[in-house]
């Protein structure tokens, strides 16, 4: 799968949160935001309510 480079703002303190839950899980950030974003786009598509649903 081809993925592309990117880049975005987010908190400070809201990332190193993550970073520290990554490195706790042996995973890596982008892997994470990854997942979250499919999952909320499935979510999405079935017509489920998230947080970000206005988005």
């Amino acid at each position: 799968m081809e993925r592309r480079t990117t880049s975005i703002k987010i908190d400070p303190d809201l990332w190193k949160k993550v970073r520290k839950y990554c490195i706790d899980k042996e995973m890596d950030v982008s892997d994470y935001i990854e997942g979250l974003i499919k999952v909320d786009m499935e979510r999405k598509n079935k017509g489920v309510k998230t947080s970000t649903s206005e988005i």
